[in-house]
């Protein structure tokens, strides 16, 4: 071992009370600042939203008989929410979370052309794009595949 470590960590000497002290000061200051920091750094993870499922689900659009016409189908709930099913025109519809991706509330349903979130007033398009507000980013969009016959959507999450 060599000399600086054997002073330390020595018991054949004692060490006197301004040592002590100084010691234990600096060891309570470093357990601080430790635990400080990994608090810190915890808080700046980013929030990544909920667990998601995955999977698909068949959802009835026949009562969608107009264009911006909407429904919200509870039946799963792939991140903890509804999904948003809007119906763009006879042929296309967009399926969306209903899970707001600024701080986790569910979004309203449709109403005068937009999605509003109103835990803070983040404002989406129907495509779940961010028109206004704190929302970093796009409401989560699902796959659609439309069976006209039976007038179904297939939502792949």
């Amino acid at each position: 071992m060599d000399n600086s470590l054997s002073q330390i960590f020595s018991l054949d000497d004692p060490i006197g009370r301004r040592a002590f002290l100084k010691r234990t000061g600096i060891t309570l200051t470093s357990l601080t600042l430790a635990g400080t920091l990994a608090e810190i750094l915890a808080s700046c993870s980013s929030v990544t939203g909920p667990s998601v499922t995955h999977g698909t689900t068949t959802i009835d659009i026949s009562k969608l008989t107009a264009d911006g016409q909407f429904l919200t189908d509870s039946t799963v709930t792939p991140d903890g929410t509804p999904i948003l099913v809007i119906r763009r025109n006879a042929t296309t519809y967009t399926a969306l979370s209903m899970y707001c991706t600024h701080s986790g509330c569910q979004v309203n349903t449709p109403r005068s052309g937009s999605i509003v979130c109103t835990c803070h007033n983040s404002v989406f398009n129907y495509d779940g794009t961010v028109i206004g507000g704190p929302a970093p980013s796009p409401l989560t969009k699902y796959g659609v595949a439309l069976n006209a016959a039976a007038k179904t959507i297939t939502v792949t999450y």
